[in-house]
């Protein structure tokens, strides 16, 4: 079976024809409970998200190893190019998701001609150290895909700078319009163009703009930085069928770890995380006014401190680049850790038939069906939610099939995170090309 690895859509895998040995056979039995605790949820303001964001992305970038500087200042191509090659043999300094989609063809501050790694939206980046103050060097988590220079929180204000100081500079001159315009600034311009008196020119002059405009550098979201630090392996976490802590679910998903610790001996991690990491909020982590609030609501929720902890054991798990998986007490929604740093990597395991689950908790006895309401509407909840809140949808009705199923997306995503050891460019075309321009 071939699968690619796809980052923007859900993978789902469907139910087969009803047969014997379906997931609710497993012989596993775990009678763990926890405490499901009422939550404050404090609402944070845009402007503290994205304080925070900076923050992190400041720290982690210090932190990243920094390419050794050029004897005559900042580093010439071939150094760059250097540079490029060293970093193939350097670890994973820290990872980032994208908050903006950059192309890096149209970006002719590249230190290496060719070498610009483009990304979209939520994408994953590896960063293996810091070029310079404008340049990041690292890869796009895609299969095949090579070493190359990233553009840097500072660049990609810059680029966005230069870009808005060209449409305000045409805007006030009412001169030819700048080569790169958006659907967004056509719109503005021709509604401009209407309402002037020179409004038959200018309308053919950004018609024609429309025709021969090139790729814009970026898009970027408002309100948001370029990139949120994230764990260098997404952390794995299972929802469903129902609420952990009763029977059916942990037996289910004690058998999908139970296979994934044989599967992938040497390479994996799973760890029991029992704090209600569901509060590890950015808005909330590194505000300590927010954070009293949350500790004075209610006392039995884990402390902000031992959140705090939590997130850092997980983030130095994750710096081992094993796959690492998080048995949870807590969670059972995606919707729970949206909004925290880890990224993880959501798998719902799927009963479809309400009257199935029903009759798998009916068989654990009277003292789960004594709770059989509360984990049908927790299961509803899960139905109720889009195929976009998850990573991967497993709805097999063989456990050998979805551990199977599971078993090669983490294969695929495996092989994203450690790409062989190919030279990060070709080395004969960049030198020359470097050479050539510099010459």
């Amino acid at each position: 079976m071939t699968y690619v690895y796809d980052k923007s859509r859900p993978v789902h895998y469907r139910r087969g024809p009803t047969t014997s040995g379906s997931l609710s056979d497993s012989s596993i039995n775990s009678s763990s409970t926890f405490e499901r605790a009422e939550r404050y949820d404090p609402g944070p303001t845009e402007v503290e998200e994205r304080t925070d964001r900076i923050r992190e992305l400041r720290l982690a970038s210090d932190a990243a190893p920094s390419a050794e500087p050029h004897p005559e200042g900042r580093g010439t191509g071939i150094h760059a190019l250097e540079c490029l090659k060293r970093s193939a043999l350097r670890p994973v300094a820290f990872a980032v998701r994208t908050n903006v989609a950059y192309n890096g063809v149209a970006d002719d501050e590249v230190p290496v001609p060719g070498a610009a790694v483009s990304f979209d939206v939520k994408d994953y980046l590896h960063i293996k150290e810091k070029y310079d103050s404008d340049w990041w060097i690292g890869r796009n988590l895609i299969e095949g895909a090579s070493l190359g220079f990233i553009p840097s929180p500072v660049h990609l204000e810059t680029l966005g700078s230069e870009r808005g100081g060209r449409k305000a500079q045409h805007q006030l001159s009412g001169g030819t319009p700048p080569q790169r315009v958006s659907g967004a600034e056509e719109t503005e311009l021709e509604s401009d163009v209407n309402s002037s008196a020179g409004a038959k020119k200018i309308s053919v002059a950004a018609s024609a703009a429309k025709r021969e405009r090139k790729t814009t550098f970026f898009k970027k979201s408002d309100g948001l930085a370029p990139y949120d630090v994230v764990p260098s392996m997404r952390p794995l976490v299972l929802v469903g069928p129902s609420l952990k802590g009763y029977e059916v679910t942990d037996m289910m998903q004690k058998a999908i770890f139970d296979f994934l610790k044989h599967k992938f001996e040497g390479r994996i991690i799973i760890t029991r995380v029992t704090a209600d990491i569901a509060l590890a909020k950015r808005s909330v982590l590194n505000n300590p006014n927010r954070r009293a609030i949350l500790e004075r609501s209610n006392s039995r929720v884990s402390s902000i401190a031992e959140v705090q902890a939590e997130i850092e054991r997980i983030f130095e798990l994750a710096r081992s680049l094993n796959i690492v998986v998080l048995d949870c007490d807590t969670i059972n929604h995606p919707s729970q850790l949206s909004k925290t740093s880890l990224s993880p990597i959501v798998v719902y395991l799927k009963v479809a038939s309400p009257k199935v689950l029903q009759r798998l908790i009916k068989s654990r006895g009277k003292s789960q069906s004594r709770n059989l309401n509360v984990q049908l509407v927790a299961a509803d909840k899960l139905h109720q939610c889009v195929a976009e809140s998850f990573d991967v949808i497993l709805d097999d009705n063989q456990l050998e099939d979805a551990c199977q199923h599971l078993a090669d997306y983490l294969e695929t995503y495996w092989r994203c995170t450690h790409p062989p050891d190919p030279p990060p460019v070709e080395s004969r075309k960049a030198r020359k090309t470097v050479t050539e321009r510099e010459g």
